[in-house]
């Protein structure tokens, strides 16, 4: 298997690039056509279109734009998401090669041309596998079925009387011919075939469900791989802009005599900022001849900025606006029977806070963009989540046809949900515009940690009204937090709640009497989607609670979830569904996992939570210690229902990493807020899980005949709950605020101080 970038090493980087292919990206038009257009070095399966504007004539159907065979035998895949550590270069053609029926060994992954009208580039939640499950399979199995025409029409016998073997068509007396030879007869065949195409079952796959190695691993063991931030271009400059510290703050003057004076820079500029669409905040660019000497110009730079009223904000004012607002009723977001009267019927009720802060994403990769701004063309190679709409806002920003704009998809360093924003692609074609070169806007970690687009800040106060048993019978949720859709969407159509409540207002649980609140909280801090975006929030109070209303009750955790889930239901989720069987089968699994009925090594506990979102399912626990006030997970079982499998390599990957994501979040990450700035600013003041504190993880991929479901984000929210959870069991103390390791140490040199002898 091979993955389309050439392999070369990074001394080579600085080679002048007569195109982006070599560079890793997708090819440009006139390559493209190059590499598809003639017969003499391949044919796309069933194609009838190429780039060019005048042959714009037909919407092809979906498989036209997936597979190409060469004459050698090797078979191209393409790959229309973007490629960010999770897999889909591996994954999604897999779907293809197993309906195709051809061998793996003789595939070769490129990155498709980034065209809007034939694919949908957008790579965010989770979606990649669960959306093109079905598509890709049909494209595969509807060329095999092309191939297998073409080769009956030769023979003059039925299709039914041959079958494929890896790239073969075999047919009566052992007739055997390669597909790269029927190609030209089966693309005729492909146009007009039925798209009720008959798909291999699940005991026929000889790809879908086995392990693969990631065909992007070589390159990116040897260095050879090109993200973003590698791309080079003969004559590129280097840029980057000084931004106004301040929450709503803009440039008012700035003198870049000094800045001009340093070796190497080209230029200095101020560029505007731009408004809903974007959200950049304008400034001023330095546009030199490497990295350094831009950055050591923006040093140099004297400049004042205007401060807006939101200078005053603070995270502590936020935090307490929040506590406000879950203090009284706010809108109902979802409810069944009647939680508030029974609350006020109760003899027994319990109420807890649960408080999270702002989260960075703290990309491996920071945000760059690199572009070219001609007269009549632009092109940016830019490491995105959301290609289509990069294009688009540059197309705004520059006042262009959207036609008129190649985008070239590169490997991406980490996205996150950061890098389906375009204030990065928007600020680097405005500066490419001035500069009418080649340009590379780079961000600095500084400036990656200070003008993010923040996880939001929320509250949750929970109440519950517990019987006899100790089992609640009524749950009110009043949630207030930074909206994620107040801030992207303008306030007429905007539905705060939106991005907000997933994860807590449809529980599985069996409660009789549900009711939870919304109150969004207007606020100056730019906030995005974030790793599982509302569930890491939600799930923590949830899961939380729900073990301080075990404890309560003087019941196992895992059992007191158990019997709140007995009863088998389907519950309406976001467009999805949450089957509590499902949710039971991967608590049980992860209990006898983890050994949950046993004890722990002395000195540590475990904790429990679970969580069903993106269609997936899954129960983690944690097992902590805590010496001198320093917190320590040093293990994580968890246990995934996702559905089919497509790569168990793949989702074992995806499952570690997120683990290891939510314990970084919950043990130490927040963003706070002074007098209008962002406080943290690297990973001095923002730290993340090192290596030598990462807990071991230990993954059990549950079987299932259900379609592929969400992965990369499942694996976060129920990280947590599960450590605070286990905190509790080990300290006796409720840790009711993210991240945990702060209060740890607070409470450890609270316990210090009342230690110490008194003097005199």
């Amino acid at each position: 298997m091979q993955v389309g970038h050439n392999k070369r090493g990074r001394g080579d980087r600085d080679r002048p690039a007569d195109s982006c292919a070599p560079l890793g990206c997708d090819p440009g038009r006139r390559q493209f056509l190059g590499l598809t257009g003639s017969c003499a070095v391949g044919a796309l399966l069933g194609i009838h279109w190429d780039l060019t504007d005048a042959a714009k004539t037909t919407e092809p159907a979906p498989f036209d734009a997936w597979i190409r065979i060469d004459p050698n035998g090797q078979v191209v895949l393409w790959v229309a998401k973007a490629e960010m550590g999770q897999g889909v270069l591996t994954s999604l053609p897999t779907l293809l090669a197993e309906e195709l029926d051809v061998d793996w060994g003789q595939v070769q992954v490129q990155q498709a041309p980034v065209d809007p009208a034939r694919y949908d580039h957008l790579t965010v939640g989770s979606n990649s596998i669960q959306s093109l499950w079905h598509p890709l399979r049909v494209a595969g199995a509807r060329a095999r079925a092309g191939l297998i025409g073409a080769a009956a029409a030769r023979w003059r016998v039925p299709p039914e009387a041959c079958r494929t073997e890896l790239g073969v068509v075999v047919g009566p007396g052992n007739q055997r011919v390669a597909y790269h030879d029927l190609v030209a007869e089966a693309a005729a065949l492909i146009a007009r075939s039925d798209p009720d195409v008959e798909l291999k079952r699940a005991s026929q796959f000889r790809l879908i469900g086995r392990s693969q190695r990631r065909v992007d691993g070589p390159s990116k063991t040897d260095g050879s791989a090109v993200y973003g931030i590698d791309v080079r271009l003969p004559g590129m400059l280097r840029a980057v802009v000084a931004r106004c510290p301040i929450l709503g703050g803009r440039l008012r003057s700035y003198d870049g005599a000094a800045a001009r004076s340093v070796p190497g820079v080209r230029a200095v500029f101020a560029i505007a900022p731009e408004g809903r669409d974007a959200f950049t905040r304008g400034g001023v660019a330095i546009v030199a001849e490497d990295s350094w000497a831009a950055l050591k110009g923006r040093r140099r730079l004297n400049i004042q900025w205007d401060e807006p009223q939101e200078s005053q904000c603070s995270t502590r004012a936020i935090l307490a606006a929040l506590h406000r607002n879950t203090s009284h009723p706010g809108s109902v977001a979802a409810e069944r029977g009647d939680a508030p009267g029974a609350l006020a019927r109760s003899r027994r009720t319990i109420e807890a806070s649960f408080e999270l802060p702002f989260l960075a994403h703290a990309t491996m990769e920071p945000m760059n963009a690199t572009v070219h701004v001609r007269s009549d063309t632009v092109e940016a190679w830019l490491p995105t989540q959301n290609a289509a709409d990069a294009r688009t806002a540059i197309a705004r920003v520059l006042h262009r046809a959207p036609d008129s704009i190649t985008i070239h998809q590169t490997l991406i360093g980490g996205g996150l949900g950061r890098r389906d924003a375009t204030d990065f692609v928007v600020e680097a074609a405005q500066v490419a515009a001035v500069a009418r070169t080649p340009v590379q806007l780079l961000w600095t970690r500084d400036d990656d940690v200070q003008f993010d687009r923040y996880r939001p800040a929320a509250v949750h106060r929970l109440r519950a009204a517990l019987d006899e048993r100790g089992l609640p019978k009524a749950w009110l949720d009043r949630m207030s937090s930074v909206s994620i859709a107040a801030f992207l969407e303008p306030a007429e159509t905007a539905k705060p709640a939106a991005t907000e409540i997933g994860g807590a207002s449809e529980l599985p649980y069996d409660i009789p009497s549900f009711r939870m609140e919304y109150t969004p909280l207007p606020c100056p801090v730019p906030v995005g989607w974030w790793r599982s975006v509302e569930d890491s929030i939600n799930a923590f109070a949830v899961e939380c609670f729900l073990d301080e209303l075990a404890s309560a009750a003087g019941i196992d955790p895992l059992q007191y979830r158990l019997e709140l889930l007995s009863s088998s239901r389907r519950i309406p989720d976001r467009g999805t569904v949450i089957e509590t069987d499902r949710l039971k089968r991967v608590l049980t699994a992860v209990a006898g996992q983890a050994g949950w009925a046993g004890s722990p090594s002395h000195g540590r506990a475990r904790g429990l939570a679970c969580h069903a979102c993106r269609g997936s399912y899954i129960a983690a626990v944690a097992e902590v210690s805590v010496a001198g006030g320093r917190a320590a997970v040093h293990r994580i079982w968890a246990a995934v229902d996702c559905g089919m499998v497509v790569n168990p390599l793949g989702v074992d990957a995806q499952i570690s990493g997120g683990l290891q994501f939510g314990a970084s979040a919950a043990l130490y990450e927040a963003i706070s807020i002074e007098a209008g700035r962002v406080v943290q600013s690297n990973f001095s003041d923002y730290p993340l899980l090192r290596i030598a504190s990462s807990p071991m993880t230990d993954v059990q991929i549950l079987p299932s005949s259900a379609p592929p479901s969400g992965v990369a984000e499942i694996a976060v929210p129920p990280v947590a709950p599960a450590v605070a959870n286990a905190l509790f069991r080990l300290t006796g103390h409720r840790l009711r605020a993210l991240p945990l390791q702060p209060q740890l140490t607070r409470m450890h040199q609270s316990w210090e101080h009342a230690a110490r002898p008194v003097e005199g």
